[in-house]
This record gives C-alpha cells, structure tokens and sequence, in this order.
C-alpha cells in the first residue's frame, strides 16, 4: 500500500497517465509539492494535441491499449507519448504503429483542397526519436516507442501511396511553413473545433484512464455534431465487466476529480448495468463543464460479458490474453479518494 504523499500522487499520476511506476515517482519528486502534474498546456500546444487526439481516435490497426497508448507523459510545454510495440503474431502482417501514424498525422491534401492529417504538422527525427511540431509555434509531441529507421521508411511509403492518390503533400512542399492548402485551417482559432480543444488535449493527457474500466477491448473516437458553441467529443472504450455495476461511474469520476481530471460535470446517463446479459452492454454518460466552456463529452461505456464476451475470448484467444495483462487495478485507497 502506498502510504506517503509522495507514492500517493505517483500511484494518482500513473493512473491517470500510464506512466511506468518509477517514470511517475521522478516526476513526483522533481515537481513542487501540491503543483499540478497534468498541466494544462498553453493555446499552441494545446491546439497540436488537439487536432492529434482527432487522428488517434480511431485506430486502423490491432491495438492492445486505448488507441495504441502505452503511456502518456504530460508536460506544460509538450507532450510525450509512449505507443505500444505489438507483437507480429497478434497484428495483420501490414500493420504496424510507424504506418498507421504517419498516413493519419502527416498533412495531404486531395483535389477538393481538404486537409488528411493533422494541419501545420511537420515531423522531424531528433536524438533518436521521431517529434511532430506545428509550424510557426513551439508547440510538440514526441513519439516514442517508434524505430526511426521505420518511421522515415513508412512516411516515403505513405508518400508514394498520396501522390498516387492525387494528393499534395504539404510537409513535403513547404516543410518549414504552411502550405497554402493548410492556411484555412490556420484561420479557424475561433470556431468550434479550437473552443473545444482543452477536451480533446484533456483526454489525450489521460489516456490511461480508460484502463480503470477493466479489461481494454477496443476503443474508438470521434466528433459528433457542434453544440454549445464547440465540439461533442464521443469515446466508447470496450472493456470486460468484470468489476460489477457502475465501472463507468468511476471512470467520469476520475475525469472530473478537482486537480486531476477535467472540469466537467455528468449532466445526463442512461445505465444498463441492472440489465441481465442479452439486452444491451452499453453505458452512455454525458458531461459538460459547469462554468459554460464550449464543448460536450459522451462517454459510452460498452461492458461485454456473457456470450458476446466468450465470442470476443474465442475469435482471438492470444490478443484477449495480452490484453489481459495489461489491466491497471485501481487501489482502494484511490476508489475511495474518488468518492470523496
């Protein structure tokens, strides 16, 4: 059990992050006590993680983690994020992260002028490691878990296959300032995708909390429509119930705990968890923030079990145990933090 302060705020950050035990500890100790250790990033960086939590929300290829996501780590100035290595016999023989994320991050543009991939982005191999920039800013996230070697090999791949398409590749024309295709993009700081950026860049900074719901499945994302002046952001992670009713409960609670989460309040929920198997799985709850700030998260929160969930442990035996071994068991002590 985690007794002092200091583990207690590690135990917090890994929860809601994924970092590794003594990756969390570190950053404990090196930050002022009672400072935030998710922070909240400034307009730039917030707009990048924003635009790359879009491009992540529905992932192309096996995943063992929610959206590929080993762990997050979280800075005022950047981000990094750790993707998973997937092993080849669990994954098709042409999937792989360096492929899959260079075609949904690196800007194109096909023939009717709109934008594939993240606008201004320009990704750049530095020390090792592969870091995605916006132009003009010095806003960036570091992509790690990633083979250089690979990643400048895929992104020529994904090239090649774009100017086939009849695409422009932006990165490629003007590397080092926008692309007169991306320049519309550039101009929409005030529409509802921008006044709804703290969410996207909020969850993404705490990707590791969909793990509390228990064993991940699958999880994918996406914009619905425009309401209160921003973005209704949609998730719904697929997990095993196995930890009873009221997983999905626990899950907004962290997302809405003061110094941790975001500032949102569940406004509205439809719960099926008193249902018996066969009538649905699903667990929709709806979230905005207290103060009026643009922007609206549903979270449907999809708990398999019974026959749905033997057929899931019978299609793919060697991935639903991989993912197993993945789960992140939430302490007591944090279940009854959050309830406080």
């Amino acid at each position: 059990m985690k007794k002092t302060i200091l583990e207690r705020r590690a135990q917090l950050l890994r929860l809601y992050t994924g970092l590794p035990w003594q990756s969390a500890r570190r950053r404990v100790e090196v930050t002022s006590p009672g400072s935030a250790l998710i922070p909240q990033p400034d307009q730039d960086q917030l707009m990048l993680e924003s635009s790359v939590m879009a491009a992540l929300a529905w992932r192309q290829i096996t995943t063992l983690h929610p959206w590929g996501i080993k762990y997050v780590d979280p800075r005022s100035d950047r981000l990094l994020i750790h993707f998973e290595t997937v092993p080849a016999e669990l994954r098709g023989s042409d999937e792989t992260q360096a492929m899959d994320l260079a075609q949904k991050l690196l800007p194109r543009a096909d023939e009717y002028g709109e934008i594939h991939g993240v606008p201004g982005a320009r990704a750049h191999t530095e020390r090792g490691r592969v870091v995605v920039r916006t132009v003009g800013t010095s806003a960036s996230i570091t992509l790690l878990g990633l083979d250089p070697d690979e990643w400048l090999r895929a992104v020529a791949m994904q090239d090649r296959a774009a100017i086939r398409d009849g695409m422009t590749l932006c990165h490629r024309d003007q590397p080092a300032q926008w692309h007169p295709a991306e320049r519309p993009y550039r101009r929409r700081e005030q529409e509802a995708s921008a006044a709804s950026a703290w969410l996207s860049s909020g969850l993404l900074r705490r990707a590791g909390l969909i793990r509390t719901l228990g064993v991940p499945l699958a999880v994918t994302g996406w914009v619905g429509h425009h309401e209160r002046g921003g973005e209704r952001w949609i998730i719904d992670p697929t997990f095993v119930r196995s930890d009873g009713p009221g997983g999905h409960r626990r899950l907004l609670a962290f997302l809405a705990a003061p110094a941790w989460g975001l500032p949102v309040v569940p406004v509205a929920e439809r719960c099926g968890c008193h249902l018996p198997p066969g009538y649905t799985d699903q667990c929709t709850t709806i979230a905005t923030c207290p103060t009026g700030r643009p922007g609206v998260l549903e979270v449907r929160a999809i708990g398999r079990r019974g026959e749905a969930l033997a057929r899931i442990q019978q299609d793919r035996p060697a991935v639903y145990a991989a993912q197993q071994q993945i789960r992140l068991r939430v302490p007591a002590w944090i279940d009854r933090w959050v309830e406080r």
